[in-house]
């Protein structure tokens, strides 16, 4: 494919989540009184958004932890916090969440697994995330009383539970699968090198100790980010408790996953708004508190990605083409 066409591709991914972006900011300033939005952020007080910004730096390195686990401790915690952070940067520049990509392509370099063994863990992990955030969202609804079906997060937290324990069946019996499949495709040695690193891949899946390893500690970094959020609420709405934060977690984590603009702006806001509207928070507040923890994430990520990937490419010449190459998951190392 060619550059221009390369460039019209891309352009052209950027519509939807442009058109959903663009809609979710006109909704917010149809609804939200930006003038005391912006006077909500001048008067929050920034003890809570320094404590909040601190532990989303644990729950962050927790999450890499739990990557560490599922791709069977192939890498160190700093390699896979570097590949979680890279993926957070290519999320927050390109659009249709293109960082997961780029995410299992870098994990897959650093433990020698490739991008399919990559993609294995953060399949693994994103179909945990989906359990949990549907379990917070269904807390959430029970401890704010929001009246609402609950039977979207509860099949949602079902068929990614499944998938979990497909691919824990599917772990446990990788052997006899590979050896089924490998005489049938002796004539293609790349598929039986790739049969190979999906079994190597699926070795976290199938120690139970690194799973249920993964699965403590990915469930504890949900529990600090819900402290993050409320912490961060609390900085701009001070009587704000705890299960407004869950609860709006969780309707964070489901809209975000809607086609967006990189880095889900717009959307991001508007979803919190909307759920703490439900729950009875100031519109201008809450739009207030949107703006200041998305900035927090998007800018801890960005700069942390920034930095691992300046050492994930060597310096010299041709350094921006080659990161832009990892950023986009066309890195020829792959």
């Amino acid at each position: 494919m060619s550059r221009p066409d390369e460039e019209r591709q891309t352009g052209r991914s950027l519509i939807p989540g442009l058109l959903i972006s663009g809609a979710a900011v006109v909704a917010l300033v149809a609804f939200v009184d930006f003038s005391q939005a912006i006077t909500a952020l001048r008067s929050a007080r920034p003890f809570e958004m320094v404590a909040a910004t601190a532990l989303f730096a644990v729950a962050l390195t927790g999450r890499a932890a739990a990557s560490r686990e599922l791709v069977d401790a192939r890498t160190g915690l700093g390699g896979a916090f570097a590949a979680l952070n890279i993926g957070y940067l290519a999320n927050n520049l390109l659009p249709l969440r293109a960082g997961e990509a780029v995410r299992s392509l870098v994990l897959g370099q650093k433990t020698g697994l490739g991008l399919f063994g990559g993609a294995t863990a953060v399949v693994a992990e994103r179909l945990l995330d989906l359990v949990f955030a549907a379990s917070i969202l269904l807390s959430g609804l029970s401890a704010v009383g929001v009246e609402s079906s609950w039977a979207p997060a509860a099949t949602a937290a079902f068929a990614a539970l499944t998938g979990v324990t497909v691919l824990v069946v599917i772990a446990h019996r990788r052997h006899p699968i590979a050896g089924w499949v490998e005489p049938r495709i002796t004539s293609r040695p790349q598929l039986v090198g790739l049969v190979n690193k999906l079994v190597a891949a699926l070795d976290g899946l199938a120690r139970p100790r690194r799973l249920i390893r993964a699965t403590v500690v990915l469930a504890s970094s949900w529990g600090l980010a819900v402290i993050v959020f409320w912490l961060a609420l609390r900085a701009f709405i001070p009587e704000a408790p705890i299960s407004w934060a869950a609860f709006g977690l969780g309707a964070m984590a489901f809209g975000i996953a809607l086609p967006s603009s990189p880095g889900a702006i717009g959307v991001y806001e508007a979803m919190w708004v909307g759920a703490l509207a439900l729950c009875g928070a100031d519109p201008a507040s809450s739009l207030a508190f949107a703006i200041a923890v998305h900035a927090m994430t998007f800018s801890f990520t960005s700069i942390c990605g920034l930095i691992a990937l300046v050492n994930e490419v060597s310096a010299g010449v041709g350094f921006s083409r080659r990161a832009k190459r990892v950023l986009t998951g066309k890195d020829p190392r792959a």
